[in-house]
């Protein structure tokens, strides 16, 4: 005989993992693909390299909170590795240096960081829309003038957006397949999606050198004329 109640509460938990993974797609993966649209063939909506990087190191952020159910860098490169490494393997090798130089440089400076290597050697980033696996992070050999006017070389390591952008759908897609499958992994999704419209403090705010009363006063003096 089986146990009906058993069988009951493993399709309930069942369903409970698809709703989660149907909330990835719907809060993940819809908004990126909002950003493309079809004319003919597929484009960006915006021409900006920047913006577009920006939004993928964005999601990719996002993703490593509900993928560990905490905001913090490490997990972010836990995604990148794991997840856009099971796309393409060289993401695995490279997934934290590409976070940290192009994630917080986009996001403080709007440009990625340059890297000065032990050698003394210069790395920086090349931007491409080829979409061709063969020229993907591969590093190139740029001549550049110094401050000085003495030619220096900068090695730049490729970066095609339509191709990581494409990897991180698929690697969302993977996501998606894995919440279906592991309670643990669809619970830890469930408490950071919930967790992270948790309301701050406003007394917690106010230890934070860049709040100041007066930003608590503009917004309770509209409330107390509504």
């Amino acid at each position: 005989m089986t146990d009906s109640n058993s069988d009951e509460e493993k399709t309930v938990k069942a369903m409970y993992r698809i709703g989660n993974a149907e909330r990835v797609i719907e809060y993940v993966k819809e908004p990126l693909l909002s950003a493309i649209h079809y004319e003919g063939e597929r484009t960006f909506l915006t021409a900006s390299d920047d913006l577009l990087m920006l939004m993928v190191f964005t999601y990719i952020n996002l993703l490593g909170y509900l993928y560990k159910g905490s905001d913090k860098s490490k997990y972010a490169v836990e995604f990148t590795r794991g997840y856009l490494g099971r796309i393409d393997p060289r993401y695995a090798e490279v997934g934290g240096l590409l976070y940290d130089a192009l994630r917080h440089g986009m996001v403080h400076l709007a440009t990625p960081k340059r890297i000065k290597l032990e050698d003394g050697t210069m790395l920086d980033f090349s931007f491409h829309r080829s979409g061709q696996r063969e020229d993907y992070l591969k590093i190139t050999k740029y001549p550049e003038k110094s401050t000085t006017s003495t030619i220096i070389y900068i090695y730049r390591l490729s970066l095609d957006i339509p191709l990581l952008y494409q990897d991180l759908l698929s690697a969302i897609d993977e996501y998606t397949k894995d919440i279906k499958d592991d309670e643990e992994l669809s619970d830890t999704f469930t408490e950071a999606f919930i967790k992270r419209r948790k309301p701050e403090r406003e007394k917690e705010l106010l230890r934070k050198s860049c709040i100041q009363l007066s930003d608590f006063d503009f917004v309770r003096a509209q409330i107390s004329d509504l």
